[in-house]
């Protein structure tokens, strides 16, 4: 199920909120719609939290259907809202901390940002599941995690990426990359969707022919 929501009037919705094919992370405080919204559209459990002691769960937070890679700013009662619901974490020391940002997985591997500590890289392999392809930039973004969004059956990424860019992202994740917008013409796909197997939430601003490409993307009909 596709459903356009926002959050608070927000509809940079991804920055706010993940999920992977079991749980969704929200905010702590997110709104009722919103948590309603998003168990119904991509049918799992939704978990309320913060990541680092933000609501930025989009941005904190790399995760797939394996596990998850969060920074050691995160609160260990963060950590352990995680794990209860399943999820093994890694908790890595690292300078950057938008790990979210800066990490975009499928369950097969990962695209990441080559300016990461060795032992985050190690995380993502180990306990992400990940085979890891380091890129010092995607096109011209550093944030390769805030440029795209994968699941199992697809990618989309800024539509400003080319296509030698777009095949060594399928390479890395193993799945069939495309390009697209969100909130009426964004790049930064990542901020206006919260997306899985079986269902996405798209930012209230996302259009009917955006909606047509981001089901294409990831083969939800």
């Amino acid at each position: 199920m596709l459903l356009r929501v926002d959050y608070n009037s927000n509809p940079n919705i991804g920055i706010l909120a993940v999920a992977n094919d079991s749980i969704a992370v929200v905010p702590r405080d997110a709104p009722e719609e919103f948590v309603e919204a998003a168990g119904r559209a991509l049918e799992v459990d939704v978990v309320r939290s913060n990541i680092c002691g933000t609501s930025l769960i989009g941005a904190m937070l790399a995760i797939n259907n394996r596990g998850a890679v969060v920074s050691d700013l995160a609160r260990e009662e963060e950590v352990r809202e995680l794990r209860n619901a399943g999820i093994e974490v890694a908790v890595v020391k690292e300078r950057h901390n938008a790990l979210g940002n800066l990490i975009l997985a499928s369950d097969e591997g990962a695209l990441v940002f080559k300016g990461l500590r060795k032992a985050t890289k190690r995380a993502v392999e180990e306990v992400m599941g990940c085979r890891v392809v380091e890129v010092t930039s995607l096109g011209r973004f550093r944030t390769v995690g805030s440029i795209g969004v994968a699941t199992q059956k697809g990618a989309l990424f800024h539509p400003s990426l080319g296509e030698a860019e777009l095949e060594l992202a399928e390479e890395a994740l193993g799945v069939r990359a495309e390009i697209g917008t969100v909130n009426m013409g964004v790049g930064f796909v990542k901020t206006g969707i919260v997306v899985n197997s079986k269902g996405a939430l798209l930012g209230s601003a996302t259009t009917g022919p955006e909606i047509m490409r981001i089901q294409e993307a990831f083969e939800l009909v």
